[in-house]
């Protein structure tokens, strides 16, 4: 009889490959046994071996596509918000960068011409046509605002540049009084228009900056590049001015010597001795008379100088006719809101600032450069202090505007106070004289330094912001009172008289600008709390 079938081979699968027969001498039959690849011998993972995983890892496994799919977001959002860090801010438009760069150009040439004019005009020849220009620049600018919305900044500009250069032009040749008289008040009704247009130019390159941090940063900058153009303008302005005082000199005609007592002088000396140089210059005091000088000598341009020195000032002057054109925006201005003016502090509390903005403006130009420039050594002192400072206003500005923007804007203050005060006194006590031709430009320096600082305090709180146009036309017009009531004071009043008038005018001007500041942040801090 045959042997049974082995069951255990049949319920085998047949090998697809072919293997080795191991016998079993217990067994009467075939066991079949798989090949082991060598690659998996190498490795040591033996096909009996259980693979090692836990069983949290098993009981993970129905959630593995939900907490893939939460990583995958997180992983998006973190990649978003490192694309948002990395990413740099928006740039200006090249062309509004282009075109307010020549605006910047066309208002320093304009700075070039009509600054060292002034200071030239108000020393040399009287202040009376100045303090008709000044008059009539505060009256209009009130309507400053109005008449920039119906005209635009363009024409304002190209008007007012068209203007100086007529009124310098007039200047070159023999003009009857009168017509200069007409001309300077014409040239005044354009004056406040154009500072406005200035301003207005420089916010509306700010609104293409971006969010309002980026915006504030970009009106700084602007209004930084107005200023130091205005201020290098009137540094070279200066020095064509002593350009021409090389080319074409002419020596001073001498004023009548101060009355001097010939006897034989006694100690202690009698009261009417004493106060004698005193009041002398009481008594020749205003546009005719000098301080604590016997006579008058130096360089004084002659008649030929003169009219060469304004001719090209006047055409600097058509020079910055065509830089405005092309610079300026040609967009009119937003209307202004009528209500900011009334309700807006920054218009009451910042005209005593303006005013006396104006008034020692027009003391630099006038009477300062008259007494201390050219009482001491001419013109050749005169044009020395006007470019020291123009040079340190610049250089002032430009710091001052950066240390105001970090929130030192109150120290700033206390600090420009204390100086500007030290330099009222320092020249109420001082007599000039031709041993001291130093001073007089280094005390022209400070005085622009802290010029400089006043202008960047109230530029930077009053420009920008909603309804600003209305309060800085006060300011504008403030400013320009001080500059007539300068003027005249120059051929009026004594330079002492001036003095208190300033430091007068210097406490009202801090304590309406501290109060300015503390409104100010107040309203910030009641804003953040909301």
């Amino acid at each position: 009889m045959g042997s049974l079938p082995d069951l255990t081979e049949r319920s085998r699968p047949a090998p697809a490959r072919a293997s080795r027969t191991v016998s079993d001498p217990h067994r009467h039959h075939r066991a079949i046994i798989t090949q082991i690849p060598v690659s998996t011998i190498y490795k040591k993972e033996w096909p009996w071996k259980k693979p090692k995983t836990s069983l949290r890892a098993n009981q993970t496994l129905p959630n593995l596509p939900s907490r893939r799919r939460d990583s995958a977001a997180s992983s998006v959002g973190a990649a978003s918000v490192r694309r948002l860090l990395a990413r740099q801010p928006p740039k200006l438009p090249r062309t509004l960068v282009r075109r307010f760069t020549l605006l910047c150009f066309s208002s320093g040439l304009c700075a070039t011409a009509l600054l060292p004019f002034t200071a030239f005009a108000g020393a040399e020849a009287g202040a009376i046509p100045l303090t008709i220009m000044h008059a009539v620049a505060a009256i209009i600018a009130p309507f400053s605002p109005l008449i920039l919305q119906k005209t635009g900044i363009r024409i304002v500009i190209t008007v007012a540049h068209i203007l100086v250069c007529v009124l310098l032009s007039a200047h070159t040749v023999a003009t009857p009084l009168s017509v200069l008289l007409v001309l300077y008040g014409i040239c005044g009704v354009t004056l406040s228009p154009m500072s406005l247009a200035l301003s207005a130019s420089a916010t509306s390159l700010a609104q293409a900056a971006g969010d309002e941090a980026r915006r504030k940063v970009a009106l700084r900058r602007a209004l930084r590049a107005l200023r130091a153009a205005q201020d290098i303008g009137l540094v070279f302005g200066s020095l064509l001015l002593g350009g021409a005082l090389l080319i074409w000199p002419e020596d001073l005609i001498k004023i009548t010597p101060a009355p001097t007592n010939m006897s034989i002088p006694r100690w202690p000396p009698p009261p009417d001795e004493f106060f004698l140089e005193d009041e002398y210059e009481e008594k020749t005091c205003g546009a005719a008379g000098c301080p604590d000088t016997q006579s008058v000598t130096g360089t004084a341009l002659s008649a030929e100088g003169r009219r060469i020195l304004v001719a090209v000032w006047a055409v600097l002057a058509i020079a910055a006719v065509g830089l405005g054109v092309y610079g300026a925006p040609s967009a009119p201005a937003p209307p202004p809101d009528a209500r900011s003016f009334a309700r807006d502090p920054r218009a009451l509390l910042g005209v005593p600032m303006g005013l006396f903005i104006g008034l020692q403006q027009g003391f630099i130009y006038t009477s300062y450069i008259k007494w201390y420039g050219v009482c001491v050594d001419g013109w050749w002192m005169a044009w020395r202090a006007l470019v020291g400072a123009g040079a340190l206003q610049g250089l002032a500005a430009g710091t001052l505007s950066m240390a105001a923007a970090r929130g030192r804007r109150g120290a700033l203050a206390a600090g420009g106070g204390a100086a500007h005060a030290s330099l009222v006194l320092a020249l109420l006590r001082w007599r000039a004289a031709r041993t001291d031709l130093a001073l007089p430009a280094l005390a022209a320096a400070a005085w622009g330094s802290c010029a400089a600082l006043w202008d960047v305090l109230q530029g930077g709180i009053c420009i920008g912001g909603p309804g600003w146009r209305g309060p800085w036309s006060a300011v504008i017009c403030a400013r320009h009172a001080g500059l007539a009531l300068a003027c005249a004071a120059r051929h009026a009043l004594c330079v002492r008289a001036q003095l208190l008038a300033l430091a007068v005018s210097l406490a009202a001007a801090l304590a309406s600008h501290t109060a300015l500041e503390v409104r100010l942040r107040r309203g910030e801090a009641a804003r953040h709390r909301s």
